[in-house]
């Protein structure tokens, strides 16, 4: 699932409406709460990527819905927005797992900064044992799917380096599960029971890339209100991920390796020295050893991280792995959106799934997968299904069959503008509260999300 869905939460309707405007706007997809217990009721069913919420609301306070959320998904970020400009406030709920805080009013600006930290950052933190002590489960090398000659030798690195502290270096295409195998080697090794702590190089700009590895000193620069460890001290004695390590620039490197070496940092603004311990696992989908040799990428670094290599292959190189990746999804997101009905895959649709060349790779296969079983009406995906799956995306394969499209394109258009009717007709009657909407439609609100996004309303 790409990282896009965000929860909002406040009390206050109009800060609720200027901030679900903002975002849609952006791009992602919103689900925005006036009342706390509800968006925790509904977790389970809109799964968020980010949860955004007010520290300071009548009915439920923000730490509360911190401590909720983490409870249900302990890598759930969390931004707080408060309007009391108290450090002391915003730091209670850093302490308690929020990744990140606003003060009220801030600007769209200050915001697009906490949401870039918040979706680019993984974080698994046991603050209490018991909270998420399942979770892990889910990593273990016998649950990875794939039977493939290329994929048993990925297994077989897996559990080799999960045995030493070495530095991994995984290579792979965009969507091959790079981060999956990284928290594989992390639950499968000494490190499992302290923190497993990611970042995707790529999605922050330079100067909040090094504040948020190596952290930094109140004051050190605007915004800066109280001190702020950074990823590498908060994976102490654990695993610190870099997802797309090839984006980082070479003055970030120099620290980098700086760390690797010595097994030190300074804070941005700092003078002391701070001593880490942390296992170190880098990806990248981009030929690091290429950017090495053309000075793009420090030599002694790339050395440094290439102790262990482990490369994964495209999905298009072991096609016969689909089937079982497809029974992993349907099975996955049919307890997920708690369907009653148990789904069947038939031949013909597993034959056209294997027939497509994945571009994206296993991420993209799960998306259909999820995408198909979100818009199904019956209790089985046939070829047809698949089709209108590629097809909506504009991802079929030049020259593949759109005969499922239908050859009457205004019975398509009537269909679709009827369907429209009656979700504005919802929409109106509800006051806008899409749950209540896809509840009043027999939809979920996965399934009203997705037709939302399909006709363009935001």
């Amino acid at each position: 699932m790409e990282a896009r869905r965000i929860s909002v939460i406040d009390d206050e309707s109009s800060i609720l409406e200027v901030v679900e405007r903002y975002l849609s706007q952006e791009g992602y997809e919103v689900s925005s709460y006036n009342d706390p217990t509800e968006a925790i009721s509904e977790l389970p069913n809109w799964r968020p990527n980010l949860v955004i919420t007010d520290l300071k609301m009548a009915k439920l306070g923000g730490i509360d819905v911190i401590r909720a959320v983490k409870r249900f998904d302990p890598e759930i970020n969390v931004i707080v927005m408060t309007a009391h400009a108290s450090v002391d406030s915003a730091v209670a709920a850093i302490r308690n797992g929020a990744i990140d805080y606003v003060i009220k009013p801030f600007t769209f600006d200050d915001l697009h900064i906490s949401i870039q930290r918040g979706l680019s950052q993984t974080r698994f933190i046991p603050l209490e044992k018991k909270v998420g002590a399942h979770f892990p489960e889910k990593y273990k090398v016998r649950n990875l799917v794939g039977t493939s000659l290329e994929m048993q030798k990925v297994y077989s690195l897996i559990e080799k380096s999960a045995k030493t502290s070495s530095t991994v270096l995984i290579t792979g295409e965009s969507g091959t599960g790079k981060e999956l195998v990284a928290r594989a080697i992390h639950f499968n090794s000494k490190q499992k029971g302290n923190n497993f702590v990611g970042i995707n190089c790529a999605a922050l700009p330079e100067s909040l890339l090094e504040s948020e590895l190596f952290g930094h000193e109140k004051g050190s620069f605007t915004g800066a209100f109280a001190t702020k460890e950074g990823l590498l001290e908060l994976a102490q004695k654990g695993t610190f991920f870099m997802d797309e390590v090839a984006e980082i620039t070479l003055p970030i490197q120099v620290k980098l390796l700086r760390a690797l070496q010595e097994k030190v940092i300074k804070r941005v603004g700092g003078l002391k020295d701070i001593p880490v311990d942390v296992r170190i696992i880098a990806a990248t989908s981009r030929d690091l050893s290429a950017a090495a040799k053309e000075d793009r990428f420090r030599h002694e670094l790339y050395y440094r991280l290439n102790v262990i290599p482990i490369h994964l292959p495209p999905l298009r190189q072991r096609k016969d792995d689909i089937p079982k990746l497809v029974v992993h999804f349907v099975t996955g997101f049919s307890k997920q959106m708690q369907l009653s009905k148990k789904i069947t895959v038939d031949s013909a649709a597993v034959r056209k799934l294997q027939e497509y060349n994945w571009p994206g790779n296993v991420r993209e296969l799960e998306n259909v997968i999820e995408r198909i079983l979100a818009l199904l009406e019956g209790d089985k995906i046939g070829s047809k299904e698949v089709e209108e799956a590629l097809v909506g995306e504009n991802r079929v394969e030049k020259g593949a069959p759109s005969a499922s499209l239908g050859s009457n394109p205004s019975l398509r258009t009537a269909v679709d503008d009827y369907e429209k009717q009656i979700i504005a007709e919802a929409l109106k009657t509800t006051h806008g509260n899409r749950l209540k909407a896809a509840k009043q439609l027999g939809l979920t609100r996965q399934n009203l999300q997705y037709k939302l996004k399909k006709y363009g309303w935001k």
